[in-house]
């Protein structure tokens, strides 16, 4: 609720500054901007008082087990939209904009129409963004895997149990040939078929496993690490239908890239864990008689858990530090009560520091692994060509 708070005042505020600028082109009315003042005092407090609750908070607890059920659920529910990340893309689009129409001595004159470019380049932006927000819950194979499902179509499944999240570093060398090593991060679940020996390594024998979809495209999916350590953390232990597409084989032709199935895991409880996995465990399961054909239950349905409220020191405090900065930034303008230079300078500073809170925002799954090192068991392979 804290959060939700905070983000919200932070957009009306933005929002506000733009209305009082624009309502005050061609008059000489210069006073402070109340409205957006009292929303960014209470961003600012909001948001302060979210990461003291999340930092007092408790971690989530693991949900209780549900009763066996022997039908396979038909309504299977999307991951659910992060509304914050959209809230935070809407702001970093805003903010220039309104922080160089409010810093502007004029409209007429070179630096007043700079926002208007501005906003054409946000735009710009909105629309490049438009695939993640109106459909950012699946990435497409699994949007097409739900579809069939939903239709009543069959599909392979086996009784199983959700294992321990695992995190796999690979170290090898740069395809760019710079000889640099890299290190490219998996993530993924042990899943132990019903009745099969559990087994917590890939370097084991047998090892059966799935894998987060990678969030570190330019299209940032909303499934990655964070849904499965979500889910890991309230249904370790969990015991429900693993599921595959009875056409499986056709998600295996994509050129360029390695090829992965969809998949999900209805769990007894009701709830729903979306993932991907090798083609080559497929094979291997059905080659043993684990995954058989299963028509659905149109009575049944599953959805994820629930995203916890979460906030990761290393992660965030830039972030958020930055952006206070530019809120700072554009007091002298909306309080009335500075020379034209002064707000100049503040708009300058706020692009500042917006563009260095953009950049740490976008580089943060690179430089930070955003999220609970101590649900992931870690295991690191180095390419046996660099020993």
């Amino acid at each position: 609720m804290l959060g939700g708070i905070s983000l919200v005042a932070a957009l009306g505020g933005t929002v506000a500054v733009l209305a009082e600028v624009l309502a005050r082109i061609g008059s000489d009315e210069d006073g402070p901007m109340g409205a957006a003042l009292v929303l960014f005092g209470l961003a600012v407090v909001s948001c302060a008082g979210w990461l003291l609750a999340v930092r007092a908070a408790p971690g989530v607890a693991r949900l209780p087990d549900g009763p066996v059920r022997a039908g396979i659920p038909r309504r299977v529910a999307p991951i659910r939209r992060n509304w914050p990340h959209i809230g935070q893309l809407l702001l970093f689009l805003l903010a220039p904009y309104v922080l160089v129409r409010a810093a502007a001595p004029s409209p007429g004159s070179v630096l007043g129409e700079l926002p208007g470019l501005l906003l054409l380049i946000a735009t710009v932006a909105a629309l490049a963004r438009l695939p993640l927000l109106l459909s950012g819950q699946l990435p497409p194979p699994l949007r097409g895997f739900r579809r069939r499902v939903a239709a009543g179509g069959p599909v392979l499944a086996m009784r199983a149990r959700l294992g321990r999240p695992i995190r796999v570093d690979v170290r090898t060398a740069s395809s760019t040939g710079s000889g640099d090593i890299v290190t490219s991060v998996a993530y993924g679940l042990g899943i132990t078929p019903e009745g099969a020996r559990e087994v917590v390594s890939p370097e084991e024998e047998g090892f059966f496993g799935v894998e987060a979809v990678d969030e570190r495209k330019m299209y940032r999916l909303t499934i990655g690490e964070r849904h499965l350590s979500h889910s890991v953390a309230q249904l370790a232990g969990h015991q429900g239908w693993f599921c595959v597409p009875r056409e499986w084989r056709a998600y295996t032709g994509a050129q360029g890239e390695r090829p992965l199935v969809p998949v999900f895991f209805a769990t007894d409880s009701g709830h729903v864990v979306w993932a991907v996995i090798d083609p080559v465990l497929v094979e291997r399961a059905l080659s043993e008689g684990y995954l058989t054909p299963h028509e659905t239950d149109i009575s049944l349905s599953a959805a994820p858990v629930r995203r916890p409220s979460f906030y990761l020191a290393r992660a965030h405090d830039r972030v958020l530090a930055l952006g206070l900065g530019v809120v700072l930034a554009t007091v002298p303008a909306m309080t009335g009560l500075v020379p034209v230079w002064g707000t100049v300078l503040g708009g300058l500073a706020g692009l500042v520091l917006l563009g260095r809170a953009a950049y740490v925002a976008v580089t943060i799954p690179y430089r930070f692994q955003v999220q609970d090192e101590r649900l992931w068991k870690h295991f690191e392979f180095t390419d046996p060509a660099l020993r």
